[in-house]
């Protein structure tokens, strides 16, 4: 069974997708100071380099993005190959932008000028004119309606890209998913306008809307929804989307939370960790440099003999290893170049059932992957393209404690996986307030947040400082009546 789980709770979007129970993506609406795939932009020059061709723009964050002159926009009545980075755009130029490659904490993001807003059947251009067909739609009569067709919707200025999957739909559906995304740029450019300063244009649908259009091809078999508001969002974008499929939809309002209920919570926690075990007791070691991820394989409790024996078991568990890398690497986002190194084997039939296998696996990940094949020294060698950081880089962040070599959840993380706990408490003991304990930079942020919170649960939240406490650390001292958690406040208090 394939689920897509939703969650607005706490004002944050969250979303799973599972196979067989199993979790297979985690998305998430990152922090507002986050730079995050497809998201636009207001910026201003900052620099421009001419030597690298490229500019450097300001986008009202800590870090200046990256912009190469392919991606900048031509000046009207030139030609695009003859002109230079310094004579498409000029330092302090305000100018629209769309990030393409989110940056790492070394790395900056990279910008496009060249903005397109995607749908599930449809690939909107508002800044280029033209009309492309995906190459996999092969009957030439499809080909030409649909040209036909949108060369009589589009307006000038306008381009558009025909997915594989528009071939399947009546031209009703095309005809209003390309009336939302026209209606969405629109939208976008008015923000844009009313914005002064370098910064983000809001786009509150965006996270979901790329959800459904990528995984609703995956033969969904339910989307539940957490959260009224977040579920009447989705329905109303599923009837363009996917209307047919409305029957799917389900609104989840059980006293625990979705995620918990789901598994969704052990699973994230278990995708950071270093070590993957395996059902045939081996496992995974996943390491991450800056430059690529290193796999090692490793077939632990196995200790049989030598000879066919061992070339048949180490296979199995290569086997397995193989499919488990794919999961993991879609799990985690993890893109770049890639090192596998699994076990030895001897025979050359093996290795091409082991390349053979990996590849399948890769396959039915939404994002693209190439196998190069194995080195001398019989590492395989693949890339998976990066479109997103990682999820260690979206819910954790490095640890001051050690210089940076660690990592510890993100406040958000942190704060949300509180929010949940807390709300379930006060949901199933029908409570008055609750007593908590903070480290200093959950304290900080959550007393900022204390009457608000405070009026959403109706229940009254104290809380408590407390240093010594690790930085994604809190205890729930007490849940029940108000009068006993002012009095055990107030004693905490006088301790101190």
């Amino acid at each position: 069974m394939k689920q897509i789980a939703i969650s607005g709770s706490g004002g944050r979007v969250r979303v799973a997708f599972l196979e067989g129970g199993r979790l297979r993506e985690w998305r998430t609406e990152q922090d507002r100071l986050d730079v995050v795939a497809d998201d636009i932009y207001v910026g201003r020059v900052a620099d421009i380099k001419p030597g690298i061709q490229s500019a450097f723009i300001d986008i009202g964050t800590d870090k200046n993005a990256y912009l190469y002159v392919d991606d900048a926009l031509p000046s009207e009545g030139s030609s695009p190959k003859k002109q230079a980075i310094n004579e498409r755009i000029h330092v302090g130029e305000k100018i629209l932008v769309q990030v393409n490659k989110e940056g790492t904490e070394l790395k900056a993001p990279k910008l496009t000028m060249k903005i397109s807003l995607q749908g599930r059947y449809l690939v909107f251009l508002p800044m280029e004119e033209g009309i492309s067909l995906s190459k996999k739609i092969s009957e030439e009569s499809k080909r030409q309606s649909l040209r036909d067709l949108f060369t009589s919707l589009l307006e000038k200025g306008e381009g558009i890209i025909i997915r594989t999957e528009a071939q399947e739909v009546d031209e009703q559906k095309l005809i209003d998913e390309l009336s939302h995304l026209r209606k969405s740029w629109q939208d976008t450019r008015l923000q844009a306008e009313r914005l002064k300063d370098p910064g983000r244009v809001s786009r509150p649908t965006r996270l979901i809307e790329g959800i459904l259009r990528e995984l609703l091809t995956a033969e969904v078999d339910e989307v539940v929804v957490e959260h009224g508001p977040t579920y009447q969002l989705v329905k109303a974008l599923m009837a363009v989307f996917d209307s047919d499929r409305l029957d799917r939809l389900r609104w989840y309002q059980g006293k625990q939370s979705l995620f918990d209920q789901l598994g969704v919570e052990a699973e994230r926690k278990r995708a950071l960790q270093r070590q993957v075990p395996l059902k045939s007791g081996g496992h995974l070691v996943i390491d991450r440099t800056e430059a690529m991820t290193v796999i090692d394989v490793n077939t632990g409790s196995f200790t049989g003999g030598g000879g066919q024996q061992r070339e048949q078991a180490v296979t199995a568990t290569n086997l397995e290893a193989a499919q488990e890398i794919a999961h993991q690497l879609r799990l985690r986002d993890i893109g770049g170049i890639i090192m596998i190194d699994f076990i030895d084997m001897k025979e050359v039939a093996n290795k091409e059932r082991l390349l053979a296998i990996l590849k399948r696996e890769l396959a039915r990940d939404v994002v693209p992957s190439t196998v190069h094949g194995m080195t001398a020294l019989g590492l395989v060698e693949m890339t998976r393209k990066r479109v997103r950081s990682s999820l260690a880089e979206r819910v954790t962040v490095p640890c001051d404690a050690c210089g940076g070599e660690g990592r510890v959840w993100s406040i958000e993380e942190i704060d949300q996986r509180l929010r949940d706990e807390v709300d379930a408490l006060v949901s199933r003991q029908e409570a008055e307030a609750v007593l908590i304990e903070l480290p200093t930079r959950l304290y900080q942020r959550a007393v900022l947040q204390q009457a608000e919170e405070s009026k959403r649960l109706q229940a009254r939240l104290y809380y408590l400082h407390r240093s010594a406490l690790k930085p994604d650390e809190y205890r729930i001292l007490y849940v029940g009546r108000l009068d006993e958690a002012e009095r055990l406040y107030q004693k905490h208090v006088q301790m101190t």
